[in-house]
């Protein structure tokens, strides 16, 4: 029997569930469910934001900085008791369930898949009637999220759902949260309460086991983030036929690293629509998220008085004219038949 390795075993569970996500992040067919709502759910489109309000950035810093943390030889001297790595692997391992965006994501690419929409709260719409109307006070707690998702990724003939099986334990999530536990010589113990009728214990295997399943789940949600922004920034510069009717074209904006992160849709009558987020904040233009229709409606400025047949947005015998292309003086064309 080979010698135990740490960094081999959880590479091997992050490739396991990249391939159990990648469904959801690249998608066969990105189109007919309307394109604008796959990339709203990978872009958390929610509004117009300054820079410094998007957690998300900060919960990957943290979670970077835990797991450097980890993997330093600590003095001994400073951390005389032995037990800093798990102490650390437990906030890790906090953080990582209790992080809004992951759910939030791969919830609304489940929706997306389903022909459902998209919604900056993509819980809603499945909740009883008594959850509804206690949401605003108590939200949803994260065994309900994965509820959800369960029940989705089951509709969508997905394995998604599944996955948080292997790593997510109510049990130590709630130990964790509320510093119930205790870390001894032989075991991870917790009362659960005043009382300690429901108390448990955890070997450390098997809580190994736990935080391990985790850092891979949150590392291939990441990887797959990374991956669909790049495999779409790969479009960037060009004219993609979005809207039939109105003649709009797509086009995909990227960061400096040429990830994608936003779209613009340019329209016959010189507007456009836009959506970009980046680290100095998000920014609207002619769209806004309708949360009552599950998409992102896009606005198309002014029609034609007498349009002609190309398109309700432009004067019968006139040319279309569309807004030029991002950082660019380039102002695209419909192509022709």
């Amino acid at each position: 029997m080979g010698d135990y390795d740490p960094e081999a075993v959880f590479e091997g569970h992050r490739d396991r569930f990249i391939k159990v996500l990648e469904p959801l992040f690249l998608p066969e067919d990105p189109i007919s469910n309307d394109i604008i709502r796959y990339f709203a759910s990978l872009l958390r489109v929610l509004g117009m934001e300054d820079k410094g309000w998007d957690p998300y950035a900060e919960s990957r810093n943290i979670l970077n900085d835990l797991n450097r943390l980890m993997k330093l030889e600590l003095p001994e001297d400073r951390f005389p008791d032995g037990w800093t790595v798990w102490r650390l692997g437990l906030l890790l391992y906090s953080h990582i369930v209790e992080m809004d965006a992951p759910y939030e994501v791969i919830m609304n690419l489940l929706r997306f898949r389903l022909g459902k929409g998209y919604s900056p709260n993509p819980y809603f719409d499945f909740l009883t009637a008594k959850e509804q109307n206690n949401f605003a006070k108590n939200g949803i707690r994260t065994g309900r999220k994965i509820e959800l998702i369960k029940q989705l990724s089951k509709d969508a003939g997905l394995a998604v759902g599944d996955m948080y099986d292997e790593f997510y334990n109510s049990r130590l999530r709630n130990a964790v949260q509320h510093s119930d536990f205790i870390l001894t010589e032989d075991d991870f113990r917790s009362r659960s309460g005043i009382s300690g009728t429901k108390a448990f214990k955890l070997t450390y295997d098997e809580l190994d086991a736990l935080i391990t399943k985790a850092k891979a789940f949150i590392a291939a949600f990441f990887q797959l983030d990374v991956d669909a922004r790049l495999v779409w920034g790969a479009r960037k510069g060009q004219a993609i036929p979005y809207d039939s009717h109105y003649k709009g074209l797509m086009e995909v904006l990227v960061d400096d690293r040429d990830m994608m992160c936003g779209f613009a849709v340019h329209w016959p009558n010189n507007s456009q629509s836009m959506y970009r987020r980046t680290e100095a904040g998000s920014d609207m233009v002619n769209c806004m998220v309708n949360v009552k229709q599950a998409t992102v409606d896009l606005w198309v400025d002014r029609y034609a008085q007498k349009p002609g047949t190309f398109s309700p947005l432009v004067e019968d015998g006139a040319d279309p004219v569309y807004t030029p292309l991002d950082k660019s003086d380039v102002r695209p064309t419909w192509p022709k038949a």
